[in-house]
């Protein structure tokens, strides 16, 4: 039986710690097999029965047998243990093997750590801003379970467990902020470790019809730009992403292996200089305003056909310095090879739209002329620019041209670069973003999923490649005042709510605000932001020995002033005028071998004295009577407590 009793004081806080591994395991279900979420469960149900009804734990060697096939298993499903996906797996199983073997505090710290670590491969995982609530609180728990397991008592409530595990935390805040700021940091992202599945939704290397209108229908953001000086007008604000060049008679995708010239770009009109921060895509597109002039050398590249692409995926939030010129001549001439691309037509598929390309390039003579041919049939005859387009077949472009004539603006795009080049002009697919939502709260623009667009680049003798829109032509106010203004009412358009209500669009401004404050000054904080606000603060150059002065000058400050606070926070009581002259009075009577009982009231040490001491009697009334009144008496004088501080300076054991 006393064994029993020790185990269970050795296992107290574990309902507390199975609670804490469940909660933080939550946020890791989308991405577990679901092998492994099956058997953590059964492994939590098992070991809280197990403790409920004093069941005995497996064999040693059963124990090492689990580990060894958790190991197996990790490395069988992913290659490895390294990485999110593989490390987060094999954390939540090792914490299922070492719920198997807890029989003291020491395991279940261990599990509690684990529980830690999981909660940071989360963050990992996803820095957006809606989760931190729920990691914040996850911590808070895992805290409390680790307050239990070693500082709690049978008689707390849970809710004091909670209080007391916040509270604590919350003093630790200021430290936390501090080596948030000043520890020094390595060049490169905060947030090192990327998933291997962080896409997020955006424009990819391909496009067939339907797939912008499908990304159209979410109102995520997919970048924030704050721009130096005005925003450009609407009819400027084209952000430009993969251009696609080869066509399989249905699709559009980007070339594998560009090999291209680079093409001259004379700059025209004023600039337009940009910070762009952008939302992960697990894509290494850089979406700048068109066209783009200056970039980070390191940090990104142009492309012949004046892309701009980072030289890595963006598995986090990035953000960049851009340049870009709206006016713009992109290229004085056209290298044959590219010229041979971008003419380039599957001969077996949509004869009718070849056949009305072969039809414009007879009738006219340049690429301008076809081109308003082009533009002038979109805007006269019954086409529709809507965000649910009929399915198409296999000759997808006739169907759009010359049957169906409903379609986004990846229909229009493609059927229009389609005829171009049947008409012997080069053209090209340009995917990316046009308009943009301003948010004057932050001062920045907002352009959503729901802004992505596609529009065609055709080649002109003498202009190099000129951007044309055939949307603008179909439904110009999409250019003007954005998806909602172009769609149906009754199409499933992103952001109606917030047009409709002011009270909506408000908090919609303050939430996207948050997110943007989150990601430039937490997530984004890097070595150069570090630099850049010791700057601000005084320090002239600063390295990484400025921020370790700082740090420890920092600390150490903090720790002043905690010892302060705690010293202040639990020092002695002070004890009033007549129980401090009390007290003087007694340790005088200490020399005569009185000494107050434990239990002994003041009253009664002191006509206690006068008995053992008659030659004091007359001294220590007197200083009972002046005591009494003074401590009991309904109006104490100033008077009183002169003279008992008289009568006790006068005692002489």
């Amino acid at each position: 039986m006393r064994a029993a009793d020790g185990n269970a004081r050795s296992l107290r806080g574990l309902p507390w710690v199975l609670a804490a591994l469940a909660v933080t395991i939550v946020p890791h279900l989308a991405h577990l097999p679901a092998w492994v979420s099956l058997l953590m469960l059964a492994v939590l149900a098992w070991r809280w029965t197990a403790d409920r009804r004093g069941w005995p734990l497996p064999p040693r060697w059963l124990r090492i047998a689990l580990a060894v096939a958790a190991t197996v298993a990790v490395l069988a499903t992913y290659r490895t243990l390294n990485g999110i996906e593989a490390g987060t797996v094999f954390l939540v199983l090792l914490g299922g093997v070492k719920l198997v073997e807890t029989r003291g505090a020491r395991d279940l710290t261990v599990v509690v750590f684990i529980a830690y670590f999981l909660l940071y491969a989360a963050l990992l995982r996803d820095q957006r801003l809606p989760q931190l609530p729920y990691l914040l609180a996850g911590g808070v728990f895992t805290t409390a379970a680790l307050m239990r397991v070693h500082a709690g008592t049978a008689g707390d409530s849970p809710r004091d467990v909670l209080v007391r595990t916040a509270l604590l935390m919350l003093q630790a805040l200021p430290l936390a902020a501090l080596l948030f700021v000043l520890f020094p940091r390595l060049p490169g992202p905060f947030w090192g470790i990327a998933a291997a599945d962080s896409a997020r939704t955006g424009l990819g290397d391909e496009m067939t019809p339907g797939d912008i209108s499908d990304l159209s229908v979410s109102g995520d953001v997919a970048f924030r730009v704050r721009f130096d000086g005005a925003l450009p007008p609407p009819a400027e604000r084209y952000w430009r992403g993969p251009v696609l060049h080869e066509f399989d008679g249905r699709s559009w995708r980007r070339p594998r292996a560009q090999v291209f010239p680079e093409q001259e770009v004379i700059l025209l009109g004023t600039p337009v200089d940009y910070q762009i921060t952008l939302e992960p895509t697990d894509r290494p597109w850089i979406l700048a305003l068109d066209l783009p002039a200056a970039w980070p050398e390191r940090e990104a590249a142009r492309t012949y056909d004046f892309q701009l692409v980072a030289p890595r995926r963006l598995t986090e939030v990035s953000s960049y310095r851009l340049r870009s010129h709206p006016r713009y001549v992109a290229g004085t001439s056209l290298p044959q090879s590219l010229r041979n691309r971008d003419t380039q037509l599957p001969a077996e598929v949509n004869p009718r739209s070849l056949a009305l390309g072969r039809e414009l390039a007879a009738r006219y003579d340049d690429a301008p002329s076809i081109a308003r041919a082009m533009l002038e049939m979109f805007r006269e005859q019954p086409f529709v620019y809507t965000l649910e387009p009929p399915k198409l077949a296999d000759n997808a472009m006739d169907e759009f041209l010359f049957d169906t004539r409903r379609g986004f603006c990846e229909h229009y795009a493609a059927a229009f670069t389609v005829v171009m080049r049947a008409a012997g002009v080069p053209s090209r697919v340009v995917t990316g973003y046009q308009g943009g939502e301003f948010n004057p709260l932050g001062g920045y623009l907002m352009v959503r999923q729901s802004d992505a667009h596609a529009w065609s680049e055709i080649w002109i003798e003498g202009r190099g490649w000129a951007r044309i829109d055939p949307t603008a032509a179909v439904a110009p106010e999409r250019i003007e005042r954005g998806l909602l203004g172009a769609v149906g009412t009754l199409e499933p358009a992103p952001g109606r709510l917030r047009e409709a209500s002011e009270l909506w669009l408000q908090v919609a401004l303050t939430w996207d605000t948050l997110n943007d404050f989150w990601n430039e000054r937490v997530v984004r904080f890097n070595a150069t932001q570090q630099m850049d606000l010791l700057e601000r603060l005084g320090f002239d150059d600063p390295d990484w020995r400025t921020l370790g002065l700082g740090l420890a000058a920092s600390l150490a400050a903090f720790f002043v002033g905690l010892s302060a606070y705690l010293a202040w926070r639990f020092r002695e009581p002070a004890r009033d005028w007549p129980s401090r002259l009390h007290a003087q009075a007694a340790r005088r009577l200490r020399r005569r071998g009185v000494i107050p009982g434990p239990a002994e009231g003041p009253v009664a040490f002191l006509e206690r004295a006068a008995v053992a001491c008659p030659d004091l009697a007359g001294e220590l009334a007197a200083i009972r009577n002046l005591y009494v009144g003074l401590r009991y008496g309904p109006s104490p004088r100033d008077e009183d407590l002169r003279r008992l501080k008289h009568e006790v300076n006068r005692l002489r054991p």
